[in-house]
């Protein structure tokens, strides 16, 4: 005999647990070019193949100089050297420095021989051949050696790094113009229901434009995954058998809404038909209708149609999944402690997710209702309502977590 629809919830932290113990990192390796690995995340150890810089050079623009030389140089006591050429970036000297001699030198170009520290182009004058030091110099002042940055040899990146734009730069340092990385998450999005056409189409009597599709992918892509839209399916068996073998070749597919009949949710029919359902109903305000399970090696979510409700479960459940299988960090989002501008009833029977927007110094309520999408779009952030708890006052520190 088929359970009471919703009879059985499960808390929040149990949900959440089950969806994180069903994350499977994702195992298959891509190569991309160095332009677009920002975000991405290594799949192989990065070595370095050379020295970076590869060549002893200037600091600053200068004189190339024997220390020695100038030691003791002073405004009042300058030394005397005589100009043998220059050098610039990109080239070569065409000869070393001796004692007595200098090469006038640019940033970053390589360093003579017999060169042992660069002069500040501020600390000198100019005539003709002639130029006089005003300032002394320590042997190795002014000057980056050879492999400062990096060794040949040495890791540049690990496999398992998140490539941030400092490590891409470290990457491009050691001339790598590719980089191995482990591929995205495949995320099939859906909206269900008779009533659902995209956006674009003009709308009959009774029906509405697809929201969730957008909100859903939206979330995914922001977090690390790939999003494959399919159209909606109407409130039948068969069309929801026929969108859910069009989702499979994805690693999760996420229905939303329009999948219950009376009593029967056929969300529940397809899944348990076709694979395990892991939970169906969540204790948690917006979003109590949701179901997970897996078909094949495709995890499945069923998620609410009310807009608000599938949005922020997309927040609290889909993200966390996401970011699990590509491989990326949890998610660290900003969070303020405000004042709640006004009172908020709250069902203590279910942990609720209230959004705010926040207004001065104070977190002024926004949500309106599980179908309003401007419960979130009007919001900056949410704070939490835990069970047990059926009224926060006005003026109740809360602890906003923003979007």
């Amino acid at each position: 005999m088929r359970p009471t629809l919703f009879e059985f919830v499960l808390p929040f932290d149990q949900a959440l647990a089950i969806v994180i113990g069903a994350a499977t990192p994702i195992e298959r390796v891509v190569t991309v070019p160095l332009s677009e690995a920002d975000g991405r995340v290594s799949a192989r150890d990065i070595t370095a193949p050379h020295d970076v810089p590869a060549f002893d050079r200037a600091a600053m623009d200068g004189y190339a100089v024997v220390a020695d030389d100038i030691a003791g140089a002073t405004p009042s006591a300058p030394r005397a050297l005589r100009l043998v050429g220059g050098v610039f970036t990109g080239d070569m000297p065409a000869r070393g420095v001796t004692s007595g001699e200098c090469m006038e030198i640019a940033t970053g170009a390589p360093l003579p021989a017999g060169a042992t520290a660069v002069v500040m182009v501020e600390d000198t004058s100019k005539d003709g051949e002639d130029v006089r030091v005003i300032a002394a110099v320590r042997p190795g002042q002014n000057i980056g050696r050879r492999g400062a940055d990096i060794t040949a040899g040495r890791p540049v990146v690990s496999s398992g790094d998140v490539l941030t734009p400092s490590r891409v730069g470290a990457i491009a340092a050691v001339g790598a113009p590719t980089v191995d990385v482990f591929d995205r998450p495949t995320v099939a999005v859906l909206s269900t229901g008779n009533e659902v056409v995209q956006p674009g189409a003009t709308l009959r009597e009774g029906q509405v434009h697809d929201i969730n599709q957008f909100t859903i992918s939206a979330v995914v892509r922001r977090h690390g995954g790939v999003t494959r839209p399919l159209p909606p399916a109407g409130d039948t068996l068969e069309a929801l058998h026929a969108a859910l073998d069009a989702g499979l070749t994805s690693d999760v597919i996420v229905f939303s809404g329009g999948s219950s009949v009376g009593g029967r949710d056929l969300m529940v029919d397809l899944v348990s038909a076709r694979g395990d359902v892991m939970f169906h109903g969540i204790a948690v305000k917006p979003g109590k209708p949701t179901l997970f399970g897996r078909v094949g090696r495709t995890l499945v979510f069923g998620m609410p149609g009310y807009p608000t409700s599938c949005l922020s479960n997309a927040y609290m459940l889909l993200l966390p999944l996401v970011r699990a299988m590509a491989r990326l960090p949890p998610w660290a989002p900003q969070r303020v402690t405000l004042p709640l501008a006004r009172r908020v009833i709250s069902t203590p029977t279910r942990h609720q997710f209230y959004t705010v927007r926040i207004i001065g110094d104070r977190a002024e309520p926004a949500f309106k209702a599980s179908g309003d999408i401007t419960s979130m779009a009007n919001a900056d952030g949410y704070f939490e309502i835990p069970v047990g708890v059926d009224l926060v006052e006005e003026g109740t520190p809360v602890t906003v977590t923003l979007f």
